[in-house]
């Protein structure tokens, strides 16, 4: 079944953009805090306001559906060189592994966690950023 999407005018990528860059700053702050859990789920919510810029750039459309997976499936719809995709999309995915944990379950997150989800979102929004207009 393709993803559930919802069309959006491709002038509006810089609002994602700016969102994006709103939550990685959000995220740096928890952690510099201590705060593990705002943490990941800040750089979560990070990447995927930059994977719908990316979307909305390229394709005029964003995911719309409940669970965030949906991103990385538009993601993979882009005219760019598909290993490239990939890649960028492996580190989108390592951070979607930890929403759950971050965000529902009993488990509280470590610096460690914190510390692993600010890599893949910092080499995910480059690829993005690099990606969009500047």
């Amino acid at each position: 079944m393709p993803p559930r999407s919802r069309f959006v005018e491709k002038a509006k990528y810089s609002n994602y953009v700016r969102k994006s860059e709103e939550f990685e700053r959000a995220a740096e702050g928890a952690a510099a805090r201590g705060d593990w859990d705002a943490a990941v789920s800040n750089a979560i919510h990070s990447g995927i306001s930059m994977a719908d810029a990316v979307a909305v750039f390229y394709l005029g459309k964003r995911s719309a559906a409940q669970g965030h997976d949906e991103a990385v499936s538009i993601l993979r719809q882009l005219d760019i060189e598909k290993e490239e995709v990939e890649k960028a999309v492996s580190h989108l995915t390592e951070l979607l592994k930890v929403r759950n944990v971050a965000e529902h379950e009993e488990r509280l997150l470590s610096r460690r966690d914190s510390e692993q989800a600010m890599v893949h979102l910092r080499r995910f929004v480059t690829w993005a950023r690099g990606k969009l207009p500047r």
